[in-house]
């Protein structure tokens, strides 16, 4: 039987989920990484992972018990403030509407917790890193080489890129490239914040704590080892981190600089998230690929993750749509294993499975983009935290509507039943109990003791009594029959 040769571009959640799914159904691959260790940088904030989709994916992975023993589903909870220092929610406090049933069971795992999990469960060497990919190249054979700075690596029969925004996979399929969303944002840490900046950590609480003005927030995160992880964002053109006169090489001048020119009205509990942070700063303008993004299908390359649907993290689910993609991308090729006897058959069969992904995951990213693209306008809108506050509690009130429905159709189909239950019994109509009722009734008759019989000569008297009733009910009935006939 031919075997694939597959290569997986990124060692992100996407790419790895995607791995371990193809090794645990008995598919080998290799994850191409440009990175030199698992080590090398920090790996951002922490994750929500939903039951619909990232979830489904750990499981069908036989991780998921791994991953409920590090998530914290406590991590879940948000507080809202306005600029001025109110509180408009407090889900740490049971304070306020809350925010729809929707987005419960997501319990948050750190991105490093998570990579780790997924990085152990892969083969030995099942990840080379420090390979930096430059490009993918269409060779003879409908086989693929991958050009990596300093090396090639040749005839790969399926491609997957997961190698996130700017992808070099991309390319292959298409010419689109990620643009600007209209938001820029500051990213900083607050190292240990309960102990080292204890008013910090009490003002995020133990999940996440959004300072939303007009056009403008600072949101914050707590991760599981007391990091906080803040951004300030605002709407602003693409190069104005560039162009706004502020020496971000020059850290804790450039932070001041910030709150002071963009957000110097605000309290000085939103400002101090910013302020009092680590020293370390990144700038990071937001991109995203057009809402609807998909490509002309090209057997032995495909795209999952942000390198096939790159879009804004506000409505938190990138993550999850790159983990269900793993998850939908290596199912089709495990289930066409059988497939496989010969090289041509490998190939129909891989083009077959990548086709059929890509028709299943185009509509599903679109939806999420969709969501996403309604989040940011509710993260950056022109009245601020009110607005979000509003939002959820429109989506309750649809929520509490939709349950009320749900439960009068429950008790309509459950009365019809009671209704379709009843039954026709000599022209009566009875309940289920009545007929069981008369059916023990008839067993009883049947059942008869002999010596309860009536004997030959009772019967003898019976039966003229039984032909005269017969008769004169005969009888009747013509009577009846000639007086309709008269009256017509």
């Amino acid at each position: 039987m031919a075997s694939p040769k597959i290569a997986i571009i990124g060692a992100g959640p996407a790419g790895l989920v995607c791995a371990r799914l193809l090794q645990h159904g008995g598919v080998p691959c290799t994850i191409f990484e440009g990175e030199k260790d698992r080590h090398a940088r920090t790996q951002g904030g922490t994750l929500d992972l939903h039951e619909d989709s990232a979830q489904l994916a750990l499981q069908e992975a036989g991780l998921y018990e791994e991953f409920l023993a590090n998530s914290r589903p406590d991590g879940e909870v948000l507080k809202i403030f306005t600029p001025f220092g109110k509180v408009l929610l407090d889900e740490n406090e049971n304070y306020g509407v809350g925010r729809p049933d929707e987005m419960k069971n997501r319990p948050e795992i750190d991105r490093v917790l998570l990579r780790g999990i997924l990085l152990d469960s892969l083969t030995p060497d099942s990840v080379q890193w420090g390979r930096k990919l430059v490009k993918v190249e269409p060779v003879e054979n409908d086989k693929y080489d991958l050009h990596f700075q300093g090396s090639v690596e040749t005839g790969f029969d399926i491609v997957i890129g997961a190698d996130g925004t700017w992808s070099k996979t991309r390319p292959l399929l298409s010419d689109m490239r990620p643009h600007y969303s209209g938001v820029t944002g500051l990213d900083v840490t607050i190292t240990d914040a309960d102990n080292l900046s204890p008013d910090q950590g009490k003002r995020c609480g133990g999940g996440m704590c959004l300072t939303i003005g007009k056009n403008k927030g600072i949101l914050a995160q707590k991760n599981g080892n007391g990091t906080i992880r803040v951004y300030a964002f605002q709407r602003c053109a693409e190069h104005w981190h560039k162009e706004c006169g502020i020496n971000w090489a020059d850290t804790e001048p450039a932070k001041q600089q910030l709150m002071e020119e963009y957000y110097g009205d605000w309290d000085e509990g939103a400002k101090n998230m910013i302020i009092k942070a680590d020293k370390e700063i990144i700038v990071r303008p937001m991109y995203m690929l057009p809402i609807g993004f998909n490509w002309i299908h090209r057997p032995g390359v495909t795209l999952i993750g942000d390198a096939a649907h790159v879009m804004t993290p506000f409505a938190g689910v990138g993550v999850n749509v790159g983990m269900q993609d793993a998850l939908e991308l290596a199912k089709r090729i495990i289930a066409r294993k059988g497939e496989w006897t010969t090289e041509p058959d490998l190939k129909a069969s891989i083009a077959a499975a990548t086709k059929e992904f890509e028709l299943e995951m185009w509509p599903r990213a679109k939806a999420n983009a969709e969501k996403t693209w309604e989040y940011l306008g509710i993260f950056f809108n022109p009245i601020g935290a009110e607005e979000m506050v509003r939002y959820f509690g429109n989506i309750k009130m649809l929520e509490d509507k939709a349950k009320e429905e749900t439960k009068a159709r429950e008790e309509a189909e459950a009365a019809e039943k009671d209704k379709a239950s009843e039954v026709q019994v000599n022209g009566d109509k009875v309940n289920e109990i009545q007929v069981k009722e008369i059916q023990v009734d008839e067993v009883k008759v049947d059942e008869a003791k002999p010596e309860d019989k009536p004997t030959e000569e009772q019967q003898a008297e019976i039966k003229p009594e039984i032909k005269l009733a017969e008769e004169e009910t005969t009888v009747e009935k013509i009577k009846e029959a000639v007086h309709v006939l008269v009256d017509a």
